[in-house]
């Protein structure tokens, strides 16, 4: 599974390596420290390479640069990328935050836990549904 993660702290991308490294299925990340940085990963994978595009896209709510909310927004009006399923994945638990994702046309939004075998098994579920219960179809052009 292609996962594109679009987050700036090194911790949480550690921590993400570490718990794709468990997992019993093939995951392949790869990580954008801001929102310019994540659209520019997905347009080079557009013009070269579109079978290549993540299957799966974890943003950070807190971004430099355009907050991981306007990334959502631009992703989800993408006629080419709109169909790839996003998941708000931050350390926020406030509610109204939640519902402003859903509204913005997230998959899902989860809360990462402070500690690293929960986060871990949280990780594990969400690729788990993404990968077995629930698989994305292949963008197309």
């Amino acid at each position: 599974m292609r996962i594109l993660i679009i987050d700036d702290n090194l911790a949480d991308q550690y921590l993400l390596r570490e718990a794709a490294e468990t997992l019993g299925v093939p995951v392949a990340l790869t990580f954008a420290m801001d929102g310019d940085h994540g659209f520019a990963i997905l347009d080079h994978l557009l013009a070269r390479c579109p079978h290549k595009l993540p299957q799966l896209i974890l943003l950070d709510l807190h971004l430099p640069g355009l907050s991981g909310l306007e990334v959502l927004e631009r992703l989800k009006s993408h006629e080419c990328l709109a169909m790839i399923p996003v998941v708000m994945l931050t350390t926020s638990s406030l509610i109204e935050d939640a519902r402003v994702a859903y509204r913005r046309r997230a998959n899902a939004f989860m809360t990462k836990h402070p500690n690293f075998e929960v986060f871990r098994q949280q990780f594990q579920t969400m690729i788990s549904f993404w990968h077995d219960a629930a698989p994305p179809p292949t963008p197309g052009r």
